[in-house]
């Protein structure tokens, strides 16, 4: 009945619990004797493929567990539509802790290659939550491409434990691309929120695409001008109110996520939104972040303030974190404690290359 195990996107003050079903069927999730469901504008939907619903984070994470229910029906009609079974699955939920040290995972640029980031997983060990950081598939040319992201996500986690998402620039190629919002967790319809996991506290950011909107290459199907200005205003949002995000009581950990590393230099191709990102980097000395997590490089480095490759001064280190090579799939490891992050780059091929801390 259902394709693969849920996952479970933490996004602000909610989970986007995301499940695939093999049958047309009306969907809900209970929580605790409360029933949540897949309905937009009164209308329930009920197709087979990628299913999303919304739960409180509050109460998920006091419940520790879910169950997902299908009411499985033979045919949509104008009259008469029926069920003709229903299927439940109940899922253990383990919430990211206050107080004890934390391990994360971040994975990303898989292009394709869904069980390098499994096997890169397997190096680093277990994990308390994930870190999904863009450009897992190559292309985005039907809806099918979406789903190396959920499968990782699913196999690795098993719906116990959350996820955080950042959408890669590969993931705005094809023509599929727009219809990826279907696929993924967003806050009030954007890319880019913010999440709490235990003491950590997190922002996540959507450079969108890495060149310049008029390039050749995209024919006019993007404008990511604008959306990066609409970041700006949000995180100056997030500032204003810091008291109820990055300043709230028990945050421990700041750290911003963004799949393209916009602090670090780049070549003359990709060295576009100077004024943006430098806004971005004066912006985050107010949040002061412990780390930008990265990933697009297809290198692994910490690239600490003032080093060679910094193209704005930053409060913290950029961590670029997922090694792209024929071979094997680099990955990164996170570690929260009381003393910093501990950063180890993992790869598929069973080694750990570095482990440092920050």
């Amino acid at each position: 009945m259902f394709s693969t195990d849920p996952v479970v996107y933490c996004v602000g003050d909610e989970y986007r619990i995301f499940f695939y079903t093999r049958f047309p069927s009306f969907a809900k999730i209970r929580v605790g004797g409360t029933e949540f469901d897949d309905c937009r504008c009164g209308i329930m939907r009920s197709a087979k493929g990628m299913r999303g619903i919304t739960v409180p984070k509050s109460l998920l994470d006091e419940c520790g567990e879910y169950t997902v229910c299908l009411d499985v029906i033979t045919a949509r009609v104008a009259y008469g539509t029926k069920t003709v079974k229903t299927v439940e699955k109940s899922y253990a939920f383990r919430p990211v802790k206050s107080g004890a040290p934390v391990r994360a995972f971040m994975t990303g640029d898989a292009h394709g290659n869904a069980q390098r980031s499994v096997k890169a997983a397997k190096t680093f060990g277990g994990f308390d939550f994930l870190i999904v950081n863009g450009d897992m598939s190559d292309k985005c040319e039907k809806t099918n491409s979406f789903e190396v992201a959920h499968n990782v996500a699913a196999e690795l986690t098993r719906g116990e434990i959350p996820v955080v998402y950042a959408r890669g620039n590969h993931e705005n190629r094809g023509a599929a691309a727009e219809l990826i919002y279907d696929y993924i967790p967003l806050r009030n319809g954007l890319t880019y929120y913010t999440f709490r996991l235990g003491s950590i506290w997190g922002l996540v950011l959507d450079c969108g695409e890495d060149k310049g909107d008029e390039h050749s290459e995209y024919g006019g199907s993007v404008r990511f001008h604008k959306f990066r200005k609409e970041q700006t205003a949000y995180m100056r949002e997030l500032i204003d109110d810091a008291q109820n995000a990055f300043a709230a009581p028990g945050v421990e950990h700041r750290v911003v996520v963004s799949h393209i590393p916009f602090i670090r230099d780049m070549n003359k191709t990709f060295t576009i939104e100077n004024e943006t990102y430098a806004e971005w980097a004066k912006l985050m000395f107010e949040i002061k972040p412990d780390a930008l997590l990265s990933a697009h490089m297809h290198t692994y480095e910490i690239m600490r303030p003032g080093s060679l490759h910094a193209r704005f001064p930053a409060p913290c280190p950029t961590v670029v974190g997922t090694e792209c090579r024929d071979g094997y799939l680099g990955a990164t490891g996170l570690t929260f404690d009381k003393k910093g992050i501990t950063v180890d780059f993992v790869r598929s091929d069973g080694k750990t290359v570095l482990s440092e801390k920050i």
